[in-house]
């Protein structure tokens, strides 16, 4: 009982809170159209005021004209009676008439200046807490809260008919069922006696709203808490009541339509008749959907529209979630009732007479719509059955229907065109889904089953492509479909074909694509307008690459995609079309792809091509190809993509031969050793020095990134390498050639690549590395590691542990090294005139004085002691007065 009178108290908040967010947006509309009458009221009254200035001036203006005229004739008068005296002519005065002129043109302009001033209307005055509350209760907020207690009091009425024992329970529902009736009768009476005024339509409504949630109240009550009606009954009843209120809301407004669809989606989860009958509860809903998709259209509310969306569809889920095999129809049948109701009547009319074939451009046919979202929730909910229940005979059945379906739709309306596409996906999943029965042995086997509806589906397709090309040859769509639905019927079908079936199988899906790549080929030279030519192009050239796909392996196969995006290019150039940018770039992107990432896939680890390493052979035809397709393009935004993949080939292939021939395969992630980790480090700086590049050039914020990704990825190698597999420090076989070994790959490249780098200016200046010279020491320490890695290799072979002993020859070799550097930087810096050089020169020559007195000589004593340290302060002082006049050179060297 206590969770009884809980639902009635939430639906009789859920009520009043509607009421009051209605009665609130109606005093806000109502106030603001009151200051807009207001606003218009004081620019009537200002113009009024304006035009009675005009008025008075034209007044002034006439009368003035007038006694002007007068003295002009007064004077002139007078002035011939002075001349006939005086016998001398005089000129008349005209002072008079100037002012007089000069009077009115500024009356005039005055009048005009008042007229072209925008009224000022007055500030609007702050309505006070009082004024609001009258505002309100006048704007129908009695009415609302009169509905609300009316609602309460009949929720109410059947509290008391539970708790009272003073009339039979069955008198108090009747009761409680006569004031809900009396309710919306009177509501009824209300609306035929005074019309259809605003006020009345308000007033009928809440009064029916109240009777429509008493009436839901009784009916849960009788069969909830009394028991006095079956499953069934109240089920009906409670239907019955709910599409009575989405019929009111033709007459009494769309919030009882919002009551009624409601409560109608919702009384199959009030009321469980235990049935579990999918087909009832389907029928039901889609009564339900009709009436209420008939309202939303008769009241013009789009959110009705959407309510009924979210009820149907969340049945329909349910539906699938507990249906069994047998009861796919009715649900096919209720999807078809959704395409009607939420998609056709939309597009087409409720009387499908609509039709529209003109071209509409691919973004607008990949805009979201509420008309792609019916058939897309539709196809998931038929992928979510049948993966549910398995694969069934109705599976084909229902593919060959949506099909049909979805490429009529098109001859009707050009909305429609992006539907085949969805089609052939759900297509794809049946065959996907098939199970393959027979013997795999079995020579008919390719002519049953899955391998037989594949073809009929893969012909079904090129036949409808190239007819819908031909009828309408500019939308697009049709011939993307054209290159794309076939291939991808077959090539699905490629893909889940036993190896067993393949020497079998592939000759026949040769045949097939030969086939339709000749009528393709043939279409050309009979086709008269470009998209068609290109059209029939590629799609020759796709069937021609899943041929090669079918019978070339790993690398071939790799050279075959690649020599596609030639013809591609060559037949843009032939036949003067020019494709959709996105498409180029996505096929140029795939080969990149799947070339980038075939060196660490298993089929590619051991293959030879002419008796060589593939890569040896495929890359640079692959590069050639590339380069021979840039050469044909003439867009330039494509041309710089192009670039960009000339790069990314070079990139590739050195990392890939140095990978190859360093270590002898590649890289195992998931063990890497001290080579591998080398070669990753120096591989990976290339590749970002290589995006950084092509950033400066196109600006493009992809290479940035990437670039910055091969860096911290070689940061990272370089880190591990400096720490756990440091030579210096651990035990590290770093190869018995000396100077080519692996300090070569470790310090010393990347020290030339960082310096090559700094010099050329190739980091981005968003890095700010440049500024800080982080560069040049990051270079700096990589030289400084390689020098003395050399010479210690030179004395120590292949391992250069700091524990080894270290003789003093070794000592006396570094001192060497480095003052001949040192005298090196100097020199160079003299002739280049570059200060920082030669002083890097003299820090360098400054560290080896240091070192030969301080260490080399440490074990000597007594005299010989002495003069080690003469001959260092001796050695620094001639260093001191080398500086300086190096210093004093290249300051006198510009003058």
């Amino acid at each position: 009982m206590e969770t009884l009178l809980g639902l009635f108290a939430l639906v009789f908040a859920v009520f009043m809170l509607g009421g009051l967010i209605v009665a609130w947006y109606s005093f806000l509309k109502l106030r603001s159209a009151d200051a807009k009458i207001k606003e218009l009221t004081l620019a009537v009254l200002h113009l009024k005021s304006l035009v009675k200035k005009l008025s008075e001036n034209n007044t002034l203006h006439a009368t003035s004209v007038k006694s002007s005229q007068e003295s002009v004739v007064e004077q002139s008068a007078e002035s011939s009676t002075q001349a006939a005296d005086d016998s001398q002519p005089q000129t008349p005065h005209v002072d008079s008439i100037s002012n007089v002129s000069v009077a009115l043109a500024t009356h005039q302009e005055q009048a005009e200046t008042s007229l072209n001033e925008k009224p000022r209307p007055k500030p609007l005055e702050t309505v006070s807490l009082a004024q609001r509350l009258e505002q309100f209760l006048a704007n129908n907020g009695l009415l609302w809260i009169g509905a609300g207690i009316l609602a309460l009091g009949g929720i109410f009425l059947a509290k008391y008919s539970i708790e009272s024992g003073l009339i039979s329970i069955t008198l108090r529902l009747i009761l409680g069922g006569v004031f809900a009736l009396a309710l919306v009768i009177l509501a009824e009476y209300l609306y035929r006696k005074h019309g259809a005024s605003n006020h009345v339509t308000n007033t009928s409504a809440a009064l029916a709203s109240g009777g429509i949630i008493t009436g839901f109240a009784l009916v849960l009550a009788t069969f909830s808490y009394y028991h006095f009606i079956s499953p069934v009954v109240a089920f009906a009843a409670l239907a019955a009541i709910s599409l009575i209120a989405t019929a009111l809301a033709l007459r009494f407004g769309p919030l009882l339509a919002v009551i009624g669809i409601i409560g109608a989606y919702t009384v199959p989860a009030l009321v469980n008749t235990g049935s579990n009958n999918v087909f009832a509860l389907l029928m039901y809903v889609n009564v339900v959907s009709i009436a209420a998709i008939w309202v939303a259209n008769k009241v013009k509310r789009e959110w009705l529209w959407w309510q009924s969306f979210v009820g149907h569809f969340v049945w329909l889920t349910i539906s699938v979630a507990i249906a069994d095999k047998s009861d796919i129809w009715v649900i096919a049948a209720t999807m078809a009732i959704a395409f009607y109701l939420y998609v056709l009547s939309s597009v087409l009319g409720w009387r499908l007479t609509n039709k529209n074939l003109t071209p509409l451009a691919t973004k607008v046919l990949l805009m979201p719509r509420k008309e792609q979202l019916a058939l897309v929730l539709n196809i998931l909910l038929l992928v979510l059955f049948y993966s549910l229940h398995g694969f069934s005979s109705s599976l084909l059945i229902v593919s060959v229907l949506l099909s049909a379906l979805c490429m009529y739709l098109p001859l009707r309306h050009s909305a429609f065109d992006s539907w085949p596409f969805v089609s052939l996906i759900f297509s794809c999943f049946a065959i996907v889904s098939y199970p393959i029965v027979h013997q795999l042995d079995d020579p008919m086997l390719v002519f049953s089953s899955v391998f037989l509806y594949a073809q009929l589906v893969g012909v079904a397709y090129f036949v409808y492509s190239v007819a819908m090309q031909k009828l309408f040859i500019k939308r697009a769509s049709f011939s993307l479909l054209l290159g794309i639905a076939p291939l991808f019927v077959f090539a699905v079908s490629y893909i889940v074909t036993p190896q067993t079936v393949e020497t079998t199988l592939y000759p026949l899906w040769t045949v097939y694509l030969m086939v339709m790549a000749g009528y393709a080929l043939w279409q050309i030279t009979k086709a008269h307008h470009a998209l068609a030519t290109i059209t029939f192009w590629l799609t020759a050239n796709s069937f021609l690459a899943l041929v090669f796909t079918m019978w070339l392996n790993a690398s071939t196969l790799s050279l075959a995609i690649c020599a596609q995006l030639l013809l591609i290019a060559y037949g843009q150039q032939r036949f003067k079309v020019e494709l959709p940018l996105w498409l180029s770039k996505l096929a140029l992107s795939l080969v990149l792809m799947r070339i980038t990432l075939a060196p660490w896939t298993q089929q590619y680890s051991n293959e030879l091509v002419f008796g060589v390493h593939w890569s040896l052979v495929v890359l640079p035809m692959m590069f050639a190809m590339v380069f021979y397709a840039y050469r044909l393009h003439f867009n330039s935004e494509l041309k710089k993509w192009y670039e960009g993949a000339l790069l990314h080939l070079i990139a590739l292939f050195v990392t890939t031969e140095t990978s190859y021939f360093l270590v002898g395969h590649y890289p195992d992630f998931s063990n890497l050793n001290f080579a591998e980790l080398c070669v990753l480090s120096m591989n990976w700086l290339i590749l970002a020095v290589v995006y950084w590049w092509r950033f400066k050039i196109s600006s493009r914020s992809l290479y940035l990134y990437a670039g910055c990704a091969m860096a911290a990825a070689s940061g990272l190698c370089h880190l591990t390498l400096n720490t756990q597999y440091n030579p210096f420090l651990e035990a590290i076989l770093i190869g018995d050639i000396f100077l080519f070994n692996w300090l070569l790959v470790m310090w010393a490249v990347p020290a030339v690549i960082i310096g090559f780098v700094y010099y050329f200016d190739i980091v981005p200046k968003q890095l700010k590395l440049n500024e800080n010279k982080v560069l040049l020491l990051i270079a700096a320490g990589f030289s400084f590691l390689f020098i003395n890695g050399v010479v210690r290799s030179y004395f120590q072979t292949e391992q250069i542990r700091l524990s080894l002993p270290t003789s003093q020859a070794e000592i006396y070799s570094y001192s060497v090294v480095w003052l001949i550097i040192a005298a090196g930087f100097i020199l160079f810096g003299q002739h280049i005139a570059k200060s920082v050089v030669y002083q890097a020169g003299f820090a360098i020559l400054l560290v080896v004085i240091l070192k030969a007195f301080l260490f080399d000589m440490a074990h000597l004593d007594g005299l010989y002691r002495a003069i080690s340290f003469i001959g260092l302060g001796l050695s620094l002082v001639a260093l001191g007065w080398l500086f300086t006049r190096f210093k004093l050179v290249s300051e006198e060297a510009p003058q």
